[in-house]
């Protein structure tokens, strides 16, 4: 009897079978990652959303009602755009540099509303009476501010592209 045939039908069965395999396995960790960085980019946007909306009502805050601002007017400021929720959901998503990048805005950030709420004993900007720097008042903290969202803004696009090629 010949074995050839079904030796080699066989053969090409396996070959047919573990290429199939190896395309798909392929095709699902390509999807995994498109997934992955499309989930990290609307993070990053929703997150970079909570800063700026949380840093445009602390500001209102401040021009509507003068420094310093009451601590509950600050506490509803700060809550209502689910900033810690999504800084805690980019700690588990992103990468490092990403993760320090949105630690140091976030603390800069709530810097900036902590001074917002002490702001009274440095508005006058004379310091302490022996002659000492008082602390700093909003406008310094919120510069801060500013230059860590700015590095934020650059590692996650160092992280997700910048989508302008």
């Amino acid at each position: 009897m010949d074995w050839t045939t079904p030796v080699s039908t066989l053969i090409g069965a396996l070959v047919g079978v573990g290429s199939t395999l190896l395309s798909e396995s392929v095709r699902a960790r390509r999807d995994r990652g498109n997934q992955s960085h499309q989930l990290r980019r609307q993070l990053y946007a929703r997150y970079l959303e909570a800063l700026t909306s949380t840093d445009s009502d602390l500001q209102l805050l401040a021009v509507r009602e003068g420094v310093p601002v009451a601590e509950a007017d600050l506490r509803a400021a700060w809550r209502g755009h689910s900033l810690l929720a999504l800084h805690y959901e980019v700690g588990l998503v992103a990468p490092p540099p990403v993760t320090g990048a949105a630690d140091t805005a976030y603390r800069a950030l709530r810097a900036a509303r902590n001074a917002l709420g002490a702001a009274g004993s440095a508005a006058g900007g004379s310091g302490t009476p022996d002659g000492h720097p008082g602390p700093a008042g909003p406008q310094d903290v919120r510069g801060g501010y500013v230059d860590a969202l700015a590095a934020l803004r650059a590692a996650m696009r160092a992280d997700v592209g910048d989508g302008r090629g």
